[in-house]
């Protein structure tokens, strides 16, 4: 069974997995608590919006079914089995976990998306490593997350979940912005918080960056989370 940590942090409900994908089972959960599927809000280097099943249905000669009967434990684990860690929005949507998405990414080379996915990728100017090194380190900042927010607003009438792969983040300085203002408002109006440490991700794209672990990413976004300083 996929392991899904689940902390109460100042009154926040927080779920904590390995893989991203494995997201769906809090996703899920929360799904049937709200009554209603939920947007999703998600920061994260990648896009993950291929199509559900997409690897399996091409080193497979029968299609895979695309739906499930319900949101159980067992059907999303089953899932799972057969989903590959880019294609989870698109089942969730299919399956009326939730309701459309936003991806706050870092790359996009997304094909075939969801018409409720909605990719906000805003790269940096060139690929020298001080620019990206100043780029990577706007991430949580007031401004950076602003302009995202215009170009693709959160639906008013829909609780979202604020989902955080933590391979978005590259050094230190990533999770330490000067103005955090807006990312602590996002977590005071989220209705749930879901973390993916992805650590294989975490260690390869912070190899330019102080090869940061995934556990000062983790532990700085639970104490902001808490309500602490970063």
């Amino acid at each position: 069974m996929t392991r899904v940590l689940q902390k109460n942090i100042n009154g926040k409900t927080v779920y904590l997995v390995e893989d991203h994908h494995h997201a769906l089972h809090p996703w899920a959960r929360e799904r049937d608590r709200l009554g209603i599927a939920p947007h999703v809000l998600t920061l994260d280097h990648h896009t993950d919006t291929l199509p559900a099943f997409t690897h399996y249905d091409e080193t497979h000669e029968k299609k895979h079914e695309k739906q499930i009967a319900a949101h159980t434990d067992e059907a999303i684990e089953n899932a799972l089995k057969d989903l590959r860690h880019d294609e989870h929005f698109d089942f969730a949507i299919r399956n009326g976990i939730i309701a459309s998405a936003t991806v706050f990414s870092h790359v996009n080379f997304s094909r075939d998306v969801n018409p409720a996915i909605r990719i906000v990728h805003d790269p940096p100017p060139d690929e020298r490593l001080e620019t990206l090194a100043r780029y990577y380190a706007r991430a949580l900042e007031t401004e950076f997350l602003s302009a995202n927010l215009e170009r693709a607003p959160l639906p008013p009438d829909l609780p979202f979940i604020l989902d955080i792969d933590l391979d978005y983040f590259k050094g230190e300085k990533s999770v330490h912005p000067e103005d955090s203002s807006l990312f602590r408002e996002l977590i005071r109006k989220s209705a749930v918080i879901t973390i993916a440490r992805e650590r294989d991700w975490v260690r390869l794209l912070n190899m330019d960056y102080g090869k940061t672990p995934v556990s000062v990413f983790e532990e700085t976004l639970l104490r902001m989370i808490s309500g602490q300083q970063a």
